[in-house]
């Protein structure tokens, strides 16, 4: 086998596994245990770009050695640096080049159609918003379902109004499963769920009768699911994918679910114990943060968080901020009776109320 042979097994082998697609010539070399300068290597890799394997992506840098930041368009129209106030082009300075290679491919996943379920008390607004994203973002169809249970705000207190919510949407997504497979969409939707919708979704899966029903990979927002849930054991009896739960570090509702919704617990801040998920923390997000319209164009655009893990070969999604938890336990039991308590007096109270203003705005 010659270099260039060796060179494109690799390169193919990366593309198939949607691994290390972006790297610098050298850190190619490296990996390789090629020497550096490696001028047939960069001949080589330019061959690729010219081929339509790979693109060239190239970064300038600040000249100045002490800085070495990269500079945007406006700097470069600028002539100087924004970090370290360097007027490279007064000094007659020209900004470094620094090339790096993307090996390009389809996605090692398409994500094949999409269940998305909001939070209480919201409209879920956000959904069409993804809607939109994935829609735009896909070169195939990919049918989105929306599934939205109107105002969900004293319905939450109370188990028996929480099973009849959960029926509903047990046999919603059975129905919309049954109506993709009769049009030739086989393949098993994902998940993505906020707030409330989390905890409708989890005891969906605990429910016998929907024990048929088998999803892809799951993204959990503002997650209300108990810490210790189970998620390895429907894994392994292939009722579910990969599990990312996206966490807010000031996600402050969270906290107290588990005293005021019965069977809840705060996922979003403790993450989950189960180490078939991944928990990715962002300190700065609070409930809704990671569903606002900018965030989630962050999130899907190439190399984002949720694209990545949608489209990434199973195993090779990493998160970029990791959280581990490994105990929890559930605040005393009679805390939280007074808490449910509390909490029917607040139907008993306010329960018409509610049912009157359902009837006029579900």
């Amino acid at each position: 086998m010659t270099k260039a042979e060796d060179w494109l097994y690799e390169i193919k082998g990366r593309q198939r596994d949607g691994t290390q697609l972006e790297f610098s010539a050298q850190q190619f070399a490296e990996v390789r245990g090629e020497p550096w300068p490696n001028q047939p290597l960069v001949d080589f890799l330019e061959s690729q770009v010219v081929d339509g394997l790979m693109r060239r992506i190239d970064h300038f840098l600040c000249p100045n050695h002490q800085c070495g930041e990269t500079l945007d368009d406006g700097m470069l129209a600028a002539g100087e640096c924004a970090n370290c106030n360097f007027e490279f082009a007064l000094e007659d300075e020209e900004p470094i080049v620094s090339t790096r290679y993307r090996i390009v491919g389809k996605p090692s996943r398409d994500i094949p159609w999409m269940i998305v379920v909001h939070g209480f008390n919201t409209r879920g607004t956000w959904q069409e918003d993804l809607s939109w994203l994935i829609a735009n973002k896909l070169r195939y169809a990919a049918p989105i379902l929306i599934y939205k249970y109107g105002w969900a705000t004293l319905d939450v207190l109370s188990r028996p109004l929480q099973k009849r919510q959960i029926k509903s949407f047990g046999r919603r997504m059975r129905k919309a499963i049954d109506y993709a497979r009769a049009r030739g969409i086989v393949e098993r939707p994902d998940i993505i769920a906020h707030s409330f919708g989390t905890h409708l979704f989890t005891q969906v899966l605990k429910d016998p009768e929907f024990e048929d029903l088998k999803f892809g990979r799951v993204i959990t927002v503002g997650s209300i699911v108990r810490p210790d849930f189970d998620w390895a054991s429907l894994a392994e009896n292939d009722r579910i994918g990969a599990v990312l739960n996206h966490m807010g570090g000031r996600d402050m509702p969270v906290l107290f679910a588990q005293f005021m919704i019965p069977g809840t617990g705060p996922g979003a801040r403790i993450g989950y114990l189960d180490k078939y998920t991944v928990n990715h923390l962002d300190p700065a997000f609070d409930h809704s943060e990671a569903l606002r319209s900018t965030r989630l164009q962050e999130q899907l655009r190439d190399g984002g968080l949720w694209e990545r893990f949608l489209t990434q070969p199973e195993g090779n999604f990493a998160s970029d901020n990791k959280h581990t938890q490994t105990q929890w336990k559930a605040a005393w039991i009679g805390l939280r009776a007074v808490a449910r308590l509390i909490g029917w007096g607040v139907i008993i109270v306010l329960g018409p109320f509610s049912y009157i203003r359902r009837k006029f705005d579900p």
